[in-house]
């Protein structure tokens, strides 16, 4: 394969593009990213070694549907407008379907159901593997029914009644948290890479291919005897509860020993890190190896009580919204050791398709020699969403917007500054200097700071999702009218 040479120079072959991503990996629990609590992970390491790492990556939404489309098609949720499990029109063009129709083979193996859901998410995709298909929305709005008949169960009455007698939580946590750990045992296990192993050895042709990879180890719920630690059993029945009381019920947060939890997510790391491995090894004993390029991230990170928010979809917190990134090159290509500019997920899409063009995927300052597809509205500028997630089975239904996790929060790094409007309220903080935000108390910024900064950092954010509702005025059917208007209150559409 040729190597880099200038930045014009092509290769006779584009490299195969394996793009893996750890679901709810946050950055801080990664050496790659410079984190602390490290989880051990020689696979992902030895990539870095020979690629790029990118230790202030961002994800471009805090939940798995949006953040992905801003994955596949190099658009922030502002220009691409998926924000909940509705396949909207007029959607940008996938990575995948650009790189079918440049003649690659296109391949999607996930543990993600939300990926084999119909949103459009598979868009471009030859092959497609998943244990289960997501739900339809005839399917969600049965379940939406269903669940609206316990509703008991959220209502303030028994918020109330678990915030005075916290043990009573246990029957919810008992039977919320088993389904959860049923359903992760099931999608989450062997055959994903089994599928792939059979895929690449089964191919007839020397086409390039492009396969993209799920993996939902580092995803709730997690296991709580993680490296010989044990816990008592009131403090398994708080850790196991189902995350809407942890986040609405006052006080229930200060029963909560991140510890525990946070060993049993070091060790899914740790667990997902030997997916890649084998991963690797299935390009390597297929002599692929050494002509793929290789992209490890994640869609968003995972809170542990950081700032009051827990795991994610709701919250901009540096856990949320910070994830690993690491690149690592084809043989012979030649990329920088380390990009120490703000990156966003976004950009993921310009390095693949410039990859595809026989290019190399980024320069020294980590943008694409081509195409430019995937620049944020601002150059110095990267966002991430931090909006409450769409919820299929309305279990926030019961919170008010009271709840400052619970509004639309949009997260804007610049420099050695983070940025956070309220777009409920209109209320700004700041964060400066380097490091973990999530370690620092954040600076509320008075009226007229405030409407500068929304004006310069937010403002081209804001102008283009102005645009983007103008265009798709009229669009798709609700999924029920109730569903739309508690998704529209959230100021989705």
């Amino acid at each position: 394969m040729a190597s880099r040479g200038s930045r014009g120079e092509t290769s006779a072959r584009p490299p195969n593009i394996v793009t893996i991503v750890l679901d709810a990996a946050r950055a801080k629990n990664f050496s790659v990213s410079g984190g602390d609590q490290l989880a051990r992970t020689p696979a992902i390491d030895s990539l870095a070694a020979r690629g790029t790492t990118f230790p202030r990556a961002v994800a471009a939404a805090n939940w798995t549907v949006p953040s992905h489309f801003s994955l596949f098609t190099g658009k922030y949720p502002n220009v691409h407008g998926v924000r909940t499990f509705q396949k909207v029109p007029g959607l940008p063009e996938t990575t995948a379907t650009h790189l079918r129709q440049a003649g690659y083979e296109t391949a999607m193996f996930t543990e993600n159901l939300h990926l084999a859901g119909g949103y459009g998410l598979e868009e471009g995709v030859d092959v497609l593997r998943s244990r289960r298909i997501g739900v339809s929305r005839e399917q969600r709005t049965v379940v939406n029914r269903l669940s609206s008949r316990v509703n008991f169960a959220y209502s303030a009455p028994t918020r109330k009644l678990i915030s005075e007698v916290p043990p009573i939580v246990a029957p919810l946590s008992l039977l919320f948290h088993s389904q959860e750990v049923a359903y992760k045992r099931d999608v989450c296990g062997q055959y994903t890479l089994d599928w792939f192993s059979e895929w690449i050895r089964q191919r007839s042709t020397d086409r390039p291919f492009h396969a993209f990879f799920n993996f939902v180890d580092t995803h709730d719920p997690y296991d709580l005897v993680a490296n010989g630690h044990r816990i008592g059993v009131l403090e398994r029945i708080y850790l196991t509860a189902p995350r809407y009381y942890m986040l609405s019920v006052p006080g229930f947060q200060s029963h909560l020993q991140w510890g525990a939890l946070l060993r049993g997510y070091i060790r899914s790391i740790e667990e997902a890190d030997r997916k890649i491995a084998q991963l690797l090894a299935t390009l390597q004993e297929n002599r692929e190896v050494d002509r793929t390029l290789v992209i490890v991230t994640s869609d968003h990170g995972q809170s542990f009580g950081e700032g009051g928010n827990i795991f994610h979809g709701c919250g901009a917190t540096d856990s949320v919204t910070r994830v690993p990134l690491v690149v690592a090159p084809p043989a012979g290509m030649q990329v920088p050791r380390r990009v120490e500019r703000w990156v966003s997920l976004c950009e993921v899409d310009s390095w693949i398709r410039s990859a595809a063009s026989g290019l190399v995927p980024f320069g020294e300052d980590g943008h694409a020699p081509f195409p430019q597809s995937a620049r944020s509205p601002s150059s110095e500028v990267v966002y991430c969403e931090g909006g409450p997630a769409s919820d299929q089975v309305r279990s926030l239904t019961g919170i008010g917007m009271d709840q400052a996790w619970n509004h639309r929060l949009l997260a804007a790094y610049r420099g050695n500054e983070k940025f956070v409007v309220d777009l409920d309220t209109g209320e700004i903080r700041r964060w400066e200097g380097p490091g973990d935000s999530d370690q620092k108390t954040p600076e509320p910024l008075p009226a007229a700071s405030a409407a500068t900064v929304r004006r310069e950092v937010f403002g081209p954010y804001e102008v283009e999702e102005a645009n983007r509702r103008a265009r798709a005025a009229g669009g798709p059917a609700p999924m029920d009218l109730e569903i739309d208007e508690r998704l529209k209150s959230w100021g989705y559409d």
